[in-house]
C-alpha cells in the first residue's frame, strides 16, 4: 500500500536535514537549491569519484564477468 503525501513530504524534509548537516560539514553554503539537489540525487555529478566506475575505468560489471565465464566454458 502505498504512502499518504504527508509521510512522503515528511521523508524529503528529514533527507534536507541530513543534506543540511552534511552541507554545513563540508564548509558550503546551504542554499535551497543545493539542498533540493543534493536531497533528490544520490549522486550530484558524474565526476569519476561520484559517477559510474564503467564509464571512467572501463570496469566490468559482475554480470558482463559471469557472462564472459558461461560463454568462454562452452
Amino acid at each position: 500500500m502505498a504512502r499518504a503525501r504527508d509521510y512522503r513530504r515528511y521523508q524529503y524534509e528529514l533527507r534536507k536535514e541530513r543534506v543540511r548537516k552534511r552541507l554545513r560539514w563540508w564548509d558550503l553554503d546551504p542554499t535551497p537549491f543545493r539542498l533540493g539537489r543534493y536531497a533528490n540525487t544520490p549522486k550530484p555529478c558524474s565526476c569519476y569519484m561520484c559517477g559510474n566506475p564503467r564509464k571512467h575505468f572501463l570496469k566490468k560489471t559482475r554480470q558482463e564477468y559471469f557472462f564472459k565465464d558461461d560463454v568462454d566454458t562452452e
